[in-house]
Order: structure tokens, then sequence, then C-alpha cells
């Protein structure tokens, strides 16, 4: 199972950075970086058994304080599926807030600029089938929980204002109290990798 979800995490990676357009959440000193952002992610933890991966899609923007560290907002749109169940998969819609640290100043380099960075804020999930939320004695199995993420990547400058790049999330939700749906007494975690292009700009 561990060698199927690290082959198809590395063909979805491969399938992202050719196709999908992407950025990194970091920005020069007091300058904006606007990214729209395609991943491959699947679940992984106690709720992973039965999952298999999914798309992610999603844009940030980022503002440069200055010595490598930038704020950002990030929301999106993903989906993990099941596989036991065709048409069955999680939904999850992340709005999210953040911090970045660019390595680049450090390491002297203008060009290669790894990165890390941490995120909190509301992780809203979905269970669907065929496009449909799915309810369970009246209760649509629907959530918003409290939840973090981390990220980390490297981002190749082309010029001053555009860069590829490449990135991996992972993310993490915390259960709430079970009010009669199921996903709000779990916790969801998730792996994600991805890459594409980023744009710098000044106002």
């Amino acid at each position: 199972m561990k060698n199927i979800v690290n082959i198809s995490l590395t063909m979805i990676a491969l399938v992202v950075l050719i196709v999908s357009v992407g950025s990194a959440q970091i920005a020069p000193e007091n300058r904006l970086n606007i990214w729209a952002v395609s991943d491959g992610s699947i679940l992984v933890g106690a709720n992973s058994t039965d999952s298999k991966a999914g798309p992610y899609f999603g844009g940030s923007v980022a503002y440069g304080l200055g010595s490598g560290v930038s704020l950002y907002i990030e929301s999106g749109y993903g989906w993990t599926n099941y596989q036991s169940v065709d048409g069955l998969k999680l939904v999850s819609i992340p709005v999210l807030g953040g911090v970045t640290y660019n390595f680049g100043q450090l390491l002297n380099s203008n060009i290669v600029q790894p990165y890390v960075g941490a995120s909190g804020g509301a992780f809203n999930y979905l269970l669907q089938q065929d496009g449909t939320t799915i309810a369970f004695s009246g209760n649509e199995q629907k959530t918003t929980s409290f939840g973090l993420e981390g990220i980390a990547g490297v981002s190749f400058k082309i010029n001053e204002d555009v860069a590829i790049d490449i990135r991996g999330k992972y993310d993490h939700a915390f259960s709430k109290r079970d009010n009669g749906n199921s996903l709000e007494s779990q916790e969801w975690s998730n792996v994600g990798v991805g890459g594409g292009i980023s744009y710098n700009f000044s106002f």
C-alpha cells in the first residue's frame, strides 16, 4: 500500500509540474506575490485506510515583510477519493493565514530560494458522493474545524517578478464535539505535493 501511495504521489507531482500553475507563498520586501497552486494530495493517518489520491486547486496572496519573512492568506478546493466506493470523496476547503521564511538570503542566492512556512485556520470538510453531500439520519456530513498546515519548498527565480517552484505540505484538522456528524468527531491529516509559477508585483 505504501509503495502504491508513493508511486501515485510521484506521478501526480510530475503531472502537476508539467501542466499546472502554482507558486511559493513568498514575496520580496514590500511587494505582493500572487499564486494559483495545484497539488496532488492524499489522506494519511488514522482515517486513510480506504483513501486514494486526489487533486487540490487553490491560491494565495503573500506580502513580503523583509529579511525573508512573508505573510500570506490561502484558500482552495480539493478532495481525496475512496477506493471501495465509486464517486465517494472527502472534499476539503481550507481558509488559512500564515507566515513563510525564505532561506535564499542565508544561502546568498538570488535564484534558488528554499522556504518553509506554517499556517492555521478553518478546514471545511464535506463527504460527497457523485457531487451530493451525504446525509445520515438527517445530518449532512459536513463540518468546519480548526487546523494547522506546514509547507516546505524551493522557488527558482526566472527574473525579478517570475519564479517557478515545487512544494510539499502537511495539514491536520482537529476534531470537534460529535453532534451526530461523524466528520466532526474525527481528525483528518493530509499530505500534498505540487508546483508551478509565481508572480510578484508592486502597488
